[in-house]
């Protein structure tokens, strides 16, 4: 489960290493704190270890912030990797021997029929990897909503 391109996992080594010095550094304060509060009698000096204290569990708490917001974005650009319509740019082989050549314009401006499947609630593209291997039948555009993955 390790990458380099940091793209098979979702935090890299420097992610890692970044939240456990920001958890060691929060920590820190917050036992600092502890043990200067733990000494002190009067409150005035308790008021200021508590507020090192609470500097602290900012420490922790946005180093854990940064790791796991990391960690979103990056199962987030996998999982539209995944369901994307058209192949990611790594499975392509773009050499000139592979490459083919298109026969004519395309137009891209004509609505492609939208369809679904029995028990589904949402209209899709016929090339909608949620239809895909399924029994699909046609569907007028207003009859249902679009679906959220090809943008029917």
């Amino acid at each position: 489960m390790s990458g380099v391109d940091g793209r098979t996992v979702p935090w890299r080594d420097r992610d890692v290493v970044t939240v456990c010095g920001t958890t060691l550094a929060g920590l820190a304060l917050i036992v600092t704190a502890w043990f200067g509060a733990g000494g002190t009698v009067s409150t005035a000096r308790q008021a200021a270890w508590l507020n090192l204290g609470v500097a602290g569990f900012a420490v922790c708490a946005g180093g854990l912030c940064l790791w796991l917001l990391r960690a979103r974005r990056t199962l987030g650009e996998r999982r539209i990797s995944l369901i994307a319509l058209a192949p990611a740019d790594d499975d392509e082989d773009t050499s000139p021997a592979t490459r083919t050549r298109r026969s004519g314009p395309t137009d891209t401006t004509l609505p492609l029929p939208l369809v679904r499947a029995e028990g589904m609630d949402r209209a899709h593209h016929p090339d909608c990897p949620l239809v895909a291997g399924k029994d699909v039948a046609p569907v007028g555009v207003g009859q249902v909503d679009p679906c959220g993955v090809c943008a029917a």
